[in-house]
């Protein structure tokens, strides 16, 4: 763990889940899809550039340590990079949301019952259903229609 910190702006939804999931500032696994993208994206801080005070944040993570990139040296991450960090949780996170509603989703309870069940197992506020139930059922027609089933 590094004493450097990278500052994310996310949908809040997303930014509660993150916090709740990997901590704050989050701490990730070494070798994740989003690890690999800092590795890749870390570059070492430009001279015109002002140092990340994480005023405007919402996330935040710890900077790894990757072999041949010290985070003494490259700690700067550009707004492309943060852009595809955001992309790549929030991909983890509707995988996430799919693998626990869909086995449950079997018309003995309420999809709202098991959105809020969801909402509450992973730290997000109730003021976040309408986003996260959208994401849900987006994600669970795409289902239907790739498999087939009318619903």
């Amino acid at each position: 763990m590094s004493d450097y910190i990278i500052y994310l702006t996310a949908p809040d939804y997303l930014a509660q889940w993150i916090t709740h999931t990997f901590g704050s500032p989050a701490t990730l696994v070494k070798d994740s899809p989003e690890s690999r993208i800092i590795n890749e994206c870390l570059v070492k801080t430009p001279k015109d550039a002002k140092p990340d005070t994480g005023k405007i944040f919402n996330v935040s993570i710890t900077s790894p340590y990757f072999k041949g990139k010290d985070p003494r040296v490259y700690n700067y991450l550009h707004e492309s990079g943060k852009n595809a960090v955001i992309e790549s949780f929030r991909t983890l996170f509707v995988k996430n949301l799919m693998e626990e509603l869909n086995p449950l989703d079997n018309g003995n309870v309420k999809i709202t019952t098991l959105i809020y069940m969801f909402m509450e197992k992973h730290g997000i506020d109730q003021e976040h259903w309408y986003a996260v139930s959208q994401i849900y059922y987006r994600m669970r027609k795409r289902y239907f229609i790739q498999n087939d089933i009318k619903i």
